[in-house]
């Protein structure tokens, strides 16, 4: 494995998994109490609410746990969970560090930005606001890509390579 041709880094989002953890917890106590003791309220939601409630929030709790970044020779790709977005190499024309503020951005997640100097930007944004890279693209529907990462100075250095940038 080398550093020139790979780069993969894990970021595990506690913040957010400790959020969802307690909110599927809480849809999981809902449904058992109501099973187990009995309905909650004069007007009680269906157990069927609880069970879907409980399994829309795991899903997102086990897809929203960790940003991925991947480096290959040929792509970079960036994801929390199945939810993924890949850039060929070939359509990057810069790559350099975001000087904008994480409260820009409205918080962490997925965010499509309206323009920031006039690109629109698609942003995967981690809780506590490290520092961010931000990929210039030649085409497609957004001009910028923007991701937080660890390791900011390897992630430049690696990307500026592959576009040719520095040899």
């Amino acid at each position: 494995m080398q550093t020139k041709n790979f780069y993969e880094e894990k970021i595990f989002l506690k913040w957010t998994l400790g959020i969802l953890t307690v909110i599927t917890a809480v849809f999981l106590f809902l449904l058992f109490y109501q099973i187990l003791v009995g309905s909650i309220g004069t007007n009680p939601a269906p157990n069927w609410f609880f069970l879907f409630m409980f399994l829309l929030f795991l899903g997102v709790m086990i897809n929203f746990s960790r940003l991925t970044i991947r480096m290959t020779p040929r792509y970079i790709s960036v994801g929390y969970g199945i939810i993924k977005h890949s850039i060929l190499w070939e359509n990057v024309e810069d790559c350099y560090l975001d000087e904008a503020s994480t409260t820009r951005y409205g918080g962490w997640g997925i965010r499509i930005i309206a323009k920031v100097k006039g690109k629109w930007r698609l942003v995967y944004n981690v809780q506590g606001g490290g520092p961010r890279i931000v990929l210039s693209l030649k085409r497609g529907r957004f001009k910028e890509f923007v991701f937080s990462t660890k390791n900011p100075e390897e992630v430049i250095k690696i990307a500026k390579e592959r576009i040719g940038i520095i040899k």
